[in-house]
This record gives structure tokens, C-alpha cells and sequence, in this order.
């Protein structure tokens, strides 16, 4: 196994972490993966006045062989509808929603009918605003010779990647924000082109590069 490389899974609007370690350059983006359920490949998480939102993007049960997130269906129409409200709702005092809001709704509106395609999307969005590049796709090659790469839960890695947050519209109603677990949207819609220096490349292994 090739130890040097490991596989960052597909998941909408990753948080810090998932950058933090993308940016490493020793990673791989998972579209190979057999989707598993109830897992965070197809949730993220808001933060409201009242606490965290975990936003769960539905997909299509089928039956029969397992299947990638490119092959899983995604439930379009209301709930898309029903996560733009949760967003408004969460970040529409955020300093960049103004900015930001047009394109963010055509995202959720208009977004791709499979979860790959439409995770796809969200971290490309990300991407553009942070100035980070995505990762490369596995290859089926590489997929059976490295690694997965899980982010969450998270670990004592979530601290090094994070510091001590970004100013935030909800601290007046929380005493505790949960940076490490929010969506990668969070941050954008604070900070917008100064998204990126909350992010700090930190190796698969946990380890903060040094530096």
C-alpha cells in the first residue's frame, strides 16, 4: 500500500479540516468509493442562532449492489428549497451573503441529480473563493494502493487546523461555535476572499506541517 497518498472522501461543502488536509498535496479526491449511508458524505452543518444544523442532502434508495456517489440519485425540488431557506435563514446577517447569495442559490437550486456531481460542485465552489485546488481524482489503481483518509469525527488535528476560529454573527447567542464541524460555507460567508488564511495544510497523519 502506498502510504504516502491517501483518499479524501466526497462530502458537501467540507469543513476546515477536509481543506486543511487537501491542501497537504498528499491526497486524493474519493469519487470510487461505495456510498455509505447515514454518513457525512451527504450532510453539513449550518449554525443558527439557536445551534447547530445538520443539513442532509436525500438521495434515492436503491436496492442491489453498492454504488458510488456518481451512481447515487440525488431527491431534488423542495428539499433543495427547504436547505436554501436553512442557509438564508443561519447567514443572512454574514458580511458576504449579500455578495455571495446570488450564486450560492443557484448552486442549491440548480445543482446536479447525482450526490457526486452535486458534492463535486460544492467543493469546486469552495475551491474558487478559497484559491485552493481540488485534489485530483483517485485512479482505480491508486484507489486499491492507498489509504482512506477519514475527517471526521474529528481528531486532535481539528485544533492545529483551526486556531481559534473567525468572528462570527451567532457569537452573541453562543458561547461555544463549533468551527471545526461547520460547512466550509460558514467560513466564506464571514471572511469571503480572506477565507483561506484560516486554513493550514495538515498531512493525513495528523501532523501540522512545519513551517
Amino acid at each position: 500500500m502506498n502510504r504516502g497518498i491517501h483518499r479524501l472522501p466526497l462530502c458537501p461543502f467540507p469543513p476546515v479540516l477536509w481543506w486543511s488536509l487537501a491542501l497537504s498535496g498528499d491526497v486524493r479526491l474519493d469519487g470510487l468509493e461505495h456510498y455509505p449511508k447515514r454518513t457525512f458524505r451527504n450532510r453539513y452543518t449550518l449554525l443558527q442562532s439557536t445551534g447547530p444544523l445538520d443539513i442532509t442532502v436525500p438521495v434515492e434508495r436503491r436496492g442491489g449492489r453498492p454504488r458510488c456517489q456518481d451512481e447515487t440519485a440525488r431527491i431534488v425540488g423542495d428539499s433543495d428549497r427547504k436547505a436554501w431557506q436553512a442557509v438564508k435563514t443561519a447567514y443572512g446577517r454574514a458580511p458576504y451573503f449579500e455578495e455571495i447569495g446570488a450564486e450560492l442559490e443557484a448552486l442549491f437550486l440548480l445543482g446536479p441529480d447525482s450526490l457526486g456531481a452535486w458534492n463535486r460542485q460544492t467543493i469546486k465552489w469552495a475551491s474558487t473563493w478559497l484559491g485552493i485546488q481540488v485534489p485530483a481524482d483517485v485512479t482505480p489503481e491508486e484507489y486499491r494502493m492507498t489509504a482512506p483518509t477519514t475527517v471526521m469525527p474529528f481528531g486532535a488535528a481539528s485544533s492545529d487546523a483551526l486556531g481559534s476560529g473567525w468572528p462570527h454573527v451567532w457569537q452573541d447567542r453562543q458561547s461555544r461555535i463549533p468551527y471545526f464541524k461547520l460547512g466550509i460555507l460558514d467560513l466564506i460567508l464571514h471572511l469571503g476572499p480572506e477565507a483561506s488564511s484560516q486554513i493550514k495544510p495538515i498531512p493525513p497523519s495528523g501532523s501540522p506541517h512545519r513551517g
